[in-house]
């Protein structure tokens, strides 16, 4: 890598996710923020945004119900769509702020990537367009988690890759910090949506939050740890609205390892006859760039992975989905994985179980996280396809099975 800009000139990178646009208010919000950073620190600045609350699963429920496996390219075409809307707004709002902001599309912003449309892999990243941007405008506001194919096409990065785009620019115009704002304190020890006794970790290492990307947490993006380790490339992962306390948040980078609890909730587990079978499967799963987890209970070999991804269930039509249950891991700080099956409705009280058995002391111990209030959802995330439908009438269900002890190997799963 070269030297990159002078310190007083390397931009500043803020990435803002979808808990930042719960409402317009919001992006008012992320404006004033931004526009005071601005000010005070008086160095360009790269703004990365999300869709708002909730938009990106309303567009996924609009594909599903008219396609069981549309195509990629088209899937990315609305996907994106979310992100556009926020560029656009957060736009808008910085000129109001008094700030000339600049909308980038995902064509102006370097990334080049490969592989399925609306999961692809990021392969390279390239300052020019941004750098170019940034010397005419002093905000840039970029779409997370897209980039472009070699033909020029607009792809997606998958779900929840707003990191992998901040860390990966930052990257690229020579930051040596990247700023991850989120409806969180920062890195947790577990969910604390679920578990109310987690703790914020002050410092964390890029293995620690690879290994809870890996497992299904929604911490950081597993990319855009590899970025941000390849490139020297601190994170911070704070809440929004940010406080400014200096102590506050997480800072992944070089510091300890962490023992955490990661629940799958959005995730299917499926039941495969062998374990030779299990693993052709995950391969080819992760092959399409799904998150996998291999795992083994005492009577079954499973596999979980993402519920609803494109193209998933031709790759499982030899197992069994295991319905109405969940999957809780528990990470040791030596590197260990625990696995255990639960039924879904029991998986945040056994997610607490298990935090306690890490840390018994939790109540009494300074950086616990205090419960936040539950996930907002935008009232206008319905703005691109209007509202969603009426859930359907709740029906009596068959009795769901008891936890299922899993099997604790030495090491995580092989890939």
């Amino acid at each position: 890598m070269t030297d990159g800009p002078a310190p007083e000139r390397r931009p500043l990178v803020l990435k803002f996710g979808g808990s930042a646009f719960a409402d317009l208010d919001g992006y008012r919000r992320v404006a004033r923020y931004a526009a005071r950073r601005h000010a005070e620190e008086k160095r360009p600045l790269v703004v990365v945004v999300s869709a708002m609350s909730g938009t990106t699963g309303r567009l996924q429920q609009t594909l599903d119900a008219l396609a069981a496996d549309p195509p990629a390219l088209a899937a990315a075409m609305l996907l994106t769509a979310g992100e556009t809307v926020s560029v656009a707004l957060l736009a808008a709002a910085l000129d109001a702020e008094g700030v000339p902001g600049c909308p980038v599309p995902a064509a102006a912003t370097g990334l080049l990537a490969q592989g399925p449309g609306d999961r692809a892999e990021l392969i390279s990243a390239s300052p020019e367009a941004l750098s170019g941007t940034l010397a005419d405008c002093p905000v840039a506001v970029v779409p997370g988690g897209q980039a472009l194919d070699a033909a020029g096409r607009t792809v997606m990065l998958g779900r929840n890759s707003s990191d992998l785009s901040a860390v990966a620019t930052a990257a690229t115009l020579g930051a040596d910090t990247c700023e991850l704002f989120s409806d969180v304190p920062g890195v947790c020890t577990a969910d604390p949506y679920l578990v109310p006794e987690a703790r914020t970790l002050s410092r964390i290492s890029y293995e620690g939050v690879r290994r809870m990307s890996r497992h299904g947490a929604k911490v950081v993006h597993e990319g855009a740890v590899d970025w941000a380790e390849r490139a020297g490339v601190r994170l911070l992962c704070r809440p929004f609205p940010w406080s400014g306390d200096p102590e506050g948040g997480t800072a992944v980078g070089t510091g300890p390892a962490a023992a955490v609890v990661v629940v799958r909730k959005d995730s299917d587990v499926w039941s495969f006859r062998s374990g030779r079978e299990r693993r052709s499967a995950g391969g080819r799963l992760r092959a399409e760039g799904l998150t996998v987890t291999e795992f083994d209970t005492e009577g079954e070999v499973c596999l979980a992975v993402p519920a609803g991804a494109r193209g998933a269930a031709r790759h499982v039509r030899e197992a069994r989905l295991l319905g109405g249950l969940c999957l809780v891991t528990t990470l040791p700080a030596d590197g260990r994985a625990e696995h255990t099956l639960v039924p879904r409705a029991e998986a945040a009280a056994e997610a607490r179980r298990r935090h306690a058995l890490l840390y018994p002391d939790a109540e009494a111990t300074p950086g616990q996280t205090a419960l936040p209030p539950d996930k907002a959802r935008s009232p206008r995330s319905d703005v691109l396809v209007g509202p969603a439908p009426a859930p359907a009438r709740a029906v009596a269900l068959a009795p769901v099975p008891a936890p299922v002890p899993a099997f604790v190997p030495e090491d995580d799963c092989p890939d």
